[in-house]
């Protein structure tokens, strides 16, 4: 509740609680503008005090719609602290991708290369090359018509490229993961299966 409205309120008399909370009640509805608050705010008070209290309400909304600006110019300030937080982790994590696919690009053995540089070309994505320059290792995307345009370049096309680039290069770093586990998982199963013929062998011996 309003400290200046209570305090203004009880000046010329009004010092009821329950009043004070219902003028303030209207003035913060949001369903009427500031002209239908001042009416119906003043016509109540004036039918409990003689006096002219237009001068209150209209300092108490100018107050009010100060506090609402000043809330409301917060919560924006907070969105965009917020939105540019998101653009800064949304960037750093791109940049964590795309040093991840550099490095299993260099790790790809070439058979693992010729079925990724397949599948790209089948759906139109031209192909990737990992090359040095200017002493540093970066992808370079390069089109059917073999049109390289490196990643030091700055437009819309070639960020696509690069994310399509990670997105493959993930890809196919989750199907290396995927065939190694399973691998494992094969090696693991064979092992058991010998040491279980083991253990058969040794038991008919006992017999």
């Amino acid at each position: 509740m309003s400290q200046y409205l209570t305090e203004e309120l009880a000046k010329i008399g009004i010092d009821d609680e329950a009043i004070v909370e219902y003028c303030a009640g209207l003035l913060s509805d949001t369903t009427m503008d500031d002209d239908e608050k001042r009416e119906a705010v003043t016509g109540y008070l004036e039918a409990v005090v003689d006096t002219d209290v237009t001068a209150i309400i209209t300092k108490e909304l100018e107050l009010t719609s100060a506090k609402t600006a000043d809330l409301k110019a917060a919560a924006d300030q907070l969105l965009r602290d917020k939105l540019s937080e998101a653009h800064t982790r949304e960037r750093a994590e791109f940049q964590r991708d795309m040093q991840a696919a550099t490095r299993e690009e260099r790790h790809l053995t070439l058979d693992e290369r010729k079925r990724r540089e397949a599948f790209l070309k089948k759906y139109g994505y031209g192909t990737l090359e990992v090359v040095e320059k200017n002493g540093e290792t970066e992808i370079v995307y390069r089109e059917t018509n073999d049109t390289v345009r490196s990643e030091g370049n700055d437009n819309a096309k070639i960020v696509a490229d690069k994310e399509r680039a990670s997105r493959e290069n993930a890809k196919v770093a989750h199907q290396k993961k995927v065939e190694r586990e399973k691998e494992l998982l094969e090696q693991d199963r064979a092992r058991k299966d010998k040491e279980k013929r083991r253990t058969m062998k040794k038991e008919k011996r006992r017999m």
